[in-house]
């Protein structure tokens, strides 16, 4: 876990690293699961498959490097 301060030390932004699991990263590489796939149906193989919260699924920012790796930034901030 990090954390960073805006430059007014109003905000404050957590960052989180985790591990995938084995499987997904093999089929992201595999293009069984896309960036260009249907938000939806993305975020149900990812709740039905890989036991990922179904919510946090559907925050899926980006996939990475270069749009296609194997490494995924998901939004999970909880309003205040």
């Amino acid at each position: 876990m990090c954390m960073s301060k805006s430059p007014n030390k109003h905000n404050r932004l957590y960052a989180q690293a985790a591990s995938l699991g084995d499987k997904l990263p093999y089929e992201i590489e595999k293009n069984n699961v896309t960036p260009r796939d249907d938000p939806k149906i993305r975020a149900k193989t990812l709740s039905d498959d890989y036991d990922w919260d179904k919510n946090d699924a559907l925050k899926l920012w980006c996939f990475g490097p270069e749009n296609t790796g194997a490494n995924l930034l998901v939004d999970t901030t909880k309003g205040v």
